[in-house]
């Protein structure tokens, strides 16, 4: 009879255990699914196909997406024409592609600018900005992150790596321009990247960096979309998707951190962010901001939702930057 009743409250324990671990791992590969997956070669800027987007980008109701539609239809076309397709090979053998558009006809110029694109995003995304600095005279590379369908990979991987990519191709543009002076410019994960890539020790060829609504880290952000998007305890939910991750994709969340390794930089810095943005929160910005030990300067942009502060406010955008870059080139 003893045994009896031990029996019963022990299967129900041990099947309760059994149901939560399935259900923690059926979570885990959701959030894999939608974090890590790569996207397919379609989304490369020489697919015939055409460029795919993370969400529909047109709402005729709102002015600022039209005009994000409207740029990013109007300079990618010329983005293509001005440039040429290069190639490195990443630190861990993966093929790594991006547009360079140089002013030829001015053998004195020596200013690139590297710009890196967003979460599950293309070069078309970052056109509208890659030909404004290439008009101010600018030579421009602009790589296709790893995983996202042009370059390598097997999956996006939230800039764990892609840092390292960043070197990589400022290794490259120093090779082809001993007298390079160059500035990094990236938007959410890229902004995130290039904050993490001013951590290395880079040449003294980089001068300066422009990051736009990037996140503190991949770990604040995975807690923060469960939350607010999933309705999940993230802080609960972490650290098993964490172990997870590890496991089964060699990421470890905990150190994709921007705010850490901002505390080595020394690269002058300019931080962009809307305050309406949800998507990477505002709260963001002074937790990154204030990590760095760097030089650095702060833009606002007042009711600016996720990569739109360009579009929100044209006029205070574009005169932050070229004004910051005017300081270093």
């Amino acid at each position: 009879m003893k045994i009896k009743k031990i029996a019963k409250p022990l299967i129900i324990i041990f099947s309760s255990i059994f149901v939560l671990c399935a259900l923690l791992q059926l979570l885990c590969l959701f959030f894999v699914y939608q974090s890590f997956r790569p996207l397919p070669s379609i989304n490369a800027p020489d697919s015939p196909h055409f460029v795919q987007e993370r969400k529909r980008p047109y709402n005729s109701n709102d002015p600022v997406e039209v005009l994000n539609y409207n740029e990013k239809e109007r300079c990618y076309p010329i983005l293509k024409s001005i440039s040429q397709k290069v190639s490195i090979k990443s630190f861990d053998g993966l093929n790594l592609n991006a547009h360079l558009a140089e002013h030829k006809e001015e053998a004195t110029n020596h200013n690139y600018i590297i710009l890196m694109h967003g979460f599950r995003d293309s070069s078309k995304i970052v056109s509208p900005y890659a030909i404004h600095f290439y008009n101010k005279g600018f030579n421009i590379l602009v790589p296709g992150q790893r995983g996202h369908g042009w370059s390598e990979g097997k999956h996006i991987d939230m800039s764990a790596f892609t840092p390292q990519d960043v070197k990589s191709w400022i290794d490259f543009i120093c090779q082809k321009d001993g007298d390079a002076k160059i500035a990094l410019w990236g938007i959410s994960m890229g902004g995130s990247t290039v904050m993490r890539a001013t951590g290395l020790s880079l040449p003294s060829n980089v001068v300066c960096c422009i990051e736009d609504c990037g996140f503190s880290s991949a770990w604040d952000e995975f807690v923060y979309q469960m939350k607010t998007a999933y309705k999940i305890p993230g802080k609960l939910m972490m650290p098993y998707f964490n172990l997870y991750c590890k496991r089964k994709l060699g990421i470890d969340c905990k150190i994709i951190s921007a705010k850490d390794d901002l505390k080595r930089s020394v690269t002058p810095t300019l931080f962009i962010h809307g305050d309406a943005d949800t998507f990477v929160p505002f709260y963001m910005l002074n937790e990154v901001y204030d990590s760095a030990a760097c030089t650095k300067e702060m833009l606002i942009i007042p009711a600016a939702d996720h990569a739109r502060s360009a579009f929100a406010a044209p006029e205070s955008y574009w005169q932050a930057t070229d004004n910051f870059l005017a300081k270093y080139f």
